[in-house]
């Protein structure tokens, strides 16, 4: 019985909720920006990371609430999240709002998907964990949303056409896809990028 429930409830979040949000094709269609979110290298549980790119937090248990209170406090319940890898301890995702869709990272163990493209209004994006120029050349599309290098390059590069959404630069929270499509409309009007949110 729990699991027809389970069916149910699903079944009745695709038909009435989740088919408002996004579609799932190839492209992923994404048809109410204010529901979905981006994000990128949580670490969860990663103690290095602290001393790598997080001095402003004392231990791993204070980074961990603050990325939970900050992503909870925006993100639905219904809402769909996508994680551009590096997530760290997977015990974390049950304490999370939202569907949670991941892209894997070099950190991530587990067989996701390497990366999505994912159609916005008039735009064409490519998510995916690590921007290099040999996985993302085949590329036709408008920009890249990434993460894998934390405060390393700017929240916006305009000549790359590329956004970082690792947490280090869009203050530990999840962006919206409307609010970073409304910043990429803007960004012809930007002498020079933008290094945070």
């Amino acid at each position: 019985m729990p699991n027809l429930i389970k069916r149910i409830k699903r079944h009745l979040y695709n038909f009435f909720i989740g088919e408002k949000i996004i579609k799932f094709g190839h492209p992923i269609d994404i048809l109410d920006g204010n529901r979905v979110w981006l994000i990128s290298d949580m670490h969860f549980n990663h103690r290095n990371i602290l001393k790598w790119s997080r001095p402003e937090f004392r231990n791993v248990q204070e980074m961990n609430r603050r990325l939970i209170s900050n992503w909870n406090h925006h993100v639905g319940k219904n809402d769909r999240v996508f994680c551009l890898g590096d997530f760290g301890d997977q015990r974390f995702m049950r304490k999370l709002n939202g569907k949670i869709t991941l892209a894997k990272g070099n950190h991530d163990h587990r067989q996701w998907n390497r990366q999505f493209v994912v159609k916005y209004k008039d735009m064409k994006f490519l998510f995916i964990h690590d921007p290099d120029y040999q996985m993302t050349n085949w590329f036709d599309g408008d920009w890249i949303i990434h993460g894998h290098t934390h405060n390393n390059t700017p929240f916006i590069d305009i000549g790359r056409k590329r956004v970082n959404v690792s947490v280090e630069v869009i203050n530990f929270t999840p962006i919206t896809m409307e609010h970073l499509y409304q910043l990429l409309k803007e960004s012809p009007n930007y002498r020079e990028n933008r290094p945070l949110l």
